[in-house]
């Protein structure tokens, strides 16, 4: 008796785990759920969409595109989606293979015969998958100073990144690098007679029907329906202005809920739209095939997970079911797109706000409930870690000064070279010490003493953040200083030396 009453129970309260997992997947709980996080996050639009058995479930968006003008989104508003522009970019090359156009494995000097670096031995065995897979040697944002915000255009940012030497030898180690895909996009010029932009949209986006899935940047700025990217500053939440468009290779392309669904439909159909066979399977296979060893990650349940990278696209294995996957970050945006071949599922969830990571923890909810698994609510555990460690670097930010600036101010006025970048100049206007860079031209800083080698910098766009500048003296005088910024943006400082006057 006690074996069938403990069965019983066994059973009875499996179906109340099963019940407490699968509630999210209904239209109401995801959309108390969404709405929860969104005010909790202060999040002013999300757009959420999920694919499953060739379907779409569930397709929604919610909020306002624009704090400033109260613009409602819907499904049709496009999103900046960043970094998921790379698994257009990894699709049409692994595309571009199967049509006979390329091989992966073609040096990128074929495409780009100009392409120079200064290890020439280097520059003349980089292939097209190692730009594509993130195993060329730079580490993880290497140079994204120069293409975050500036006023070069892509050659001559390929130029200037081209004298940073690599932080590892070729193949061996992942390093995250835009600048891979952005060579990558310059390359489909000399491989297809015409651009990224014009190839990506005539070969992918017009024959499945993406009308909403923009990369010429007029046209994304001249759309009345796009979601306005959002930031903190101050603490108090601001609609940013529209920094430079410009999609390419390695991101800035706007894209709307309903045209990631079909995307994703298409990826989980293998390669078939609704007017035939437009991706074919093999350059599925190739790019979905792993390239590069990333190492172990956590998701949202804390655990860590294997992952690597193939073509454009991050792979992970979870809970026996291999993961294709891609996030977008940028200023203002936070976005991810999800798909699960063996479980014939896709999620994409795009936000206009980037002080959050929304698009992890319901990405996680959604895919844990699908696949059946008791777990908590990681928005509301995020939400709770968020608190704490503000609460902390508040404590340490109010802390006084250790030690007194040690130089005179009037000492760091001046005109800067760095090899790697270009001009920086400091100057004294207004009463403010003010930072300047010849690449960045709306881009300035304000230097405040804060140690005894150190200033201050408070960019005036919040991307770049708050960060310390060291300052080096030889003989009493200021020789040069390391610059740094958010490492959202890029993690290496860049150093400046003062010029002489003549």
């Amino acid at each position: 008796m006690r074996k069938i009453v403990f069965l019983y129970c066994s059973v009875l309260l499996a179906s109340q785990l099963y019940a407490q997992t699968t509630v999210l997947l209904q239209s109401d709980s995801l959309q108390r759920y969404i709405q929860t996080a969104m005010n909790a996050w202060r999040i002013p639009a999300v757009a959420v969409c999920i694919v499953k058995e060739g379907r779409v479930v569930h397709q929604q968006a919610y909020g306002i595109a624009n704090l400033r003008t109260k613009q409602p989104v819907n499904t049709q508003t496009v999103f900046p989606i960043a970094s998921i522009s790379k698994t257009f970019t990894g699709t049409l090359f692994a595309t571009m293979e199967a049509d006979k156009l390329i091989s992966l494995n073609d040096h990128v000097t074929k495409w780009l015969p100009g392409f120079r670096m200064k290890d020439s031995l280097y520059s003349q065995e980089l292939i097209l998958a190692d730009i594509l897979s993130h195993r060329s040697g730079w580490k993880t944002f290497q140079g994204d100073l120069i293409n975050t915000e500036s006023d070069l255009d892509y050659p001559n940012m390929i130029q200037l990144f081209s004298q940073q030497k690599p932080a590892y030898p070729l193949r061996t180690r992942f390093g995250y690098s835009n600048f891979g895909f952005m060579i990558a996009g310059e390359a489909v010029k000399s491989i297809t007679g015409r651009t990224w932009n014009t190839y990506l949209h005539q070969r992918l986006l017009a024959p499945l029907g993406m009308h909403r899935t923009f990369v010429d940047a007029n046209l994304i700025m001249q759309d009345q329906n796009k979601a306005a990217g959002h930031s903190f500053v101050a603490d108090s939440l601001v609609a940013l202005t529209e920094d430079k468009i410009e999609p390419f290779g390695h991101g800035g392309m706007y894209a709307s809920i309903e045209d990631l669904g079909k995307w994703m439909q298409v990826l989980l159909n293998k390669g078939k739209g609704a007017g035939g066979q437009v991706i074919p399977e093999t350059a599925l296979e190739k790019m979905w095939t792993s390239h590069t060893i990333i190492g172990k990650s956590r998701a949202a349940d804390r655990q860590q997970y294997f992952k690597t990278y193939g073509i454009g696209w991050e792979i992970m294995q979870y809970h026996n079911q291999e993961i294709m996957q891609h996030n977008g970050a940028y200023s203002g945006a936070l976005t991810s797109l999800t798909v699960i071949p063996s479980m014939q599922l896709g999620v994409v969830v795009l936000t206009n706000q980037d002080n959050h990571i929304l698009q992890e923890t319901l990405k996680w909810q959604i895919i844990d409930a699908y696949l059946k698994r008791e777990v908590p609510d990681y928005t509301k555990q995020q939400i709770e870690r968020q608190a704490a460690r503000k609460k902390s670097s508040n404590q340490q930010e109010s802390a006084p000064l250790s030690e007194a600036f040690a130089i005179d101010m009037q000492q760091i006025v001046g005109d800067y070279f760095c090899a790697g970048y270009g001009k920086a100049s400091i100057r004294f206007q207004a009463g403010q010490y003010i930072l300047k860079l010849e690449h960045h031209p709306v881009l300035s800083g304000v230097l405040t003493e804060m140690g005894k080698d150190q200033l201050l910098c408070t960019y005036n766009h919040p991307m770049f953040g708050k960060m310390p500048f060291h300052f080096k003296l030889k003989e009493g005088k200021v020789q040069s200083f390391e610059l740094i910024v958010d490492p959202f943006v890029e993690a290496d400082p860049y150093l400046f030396n003062k010029v002489a006057k003549d």
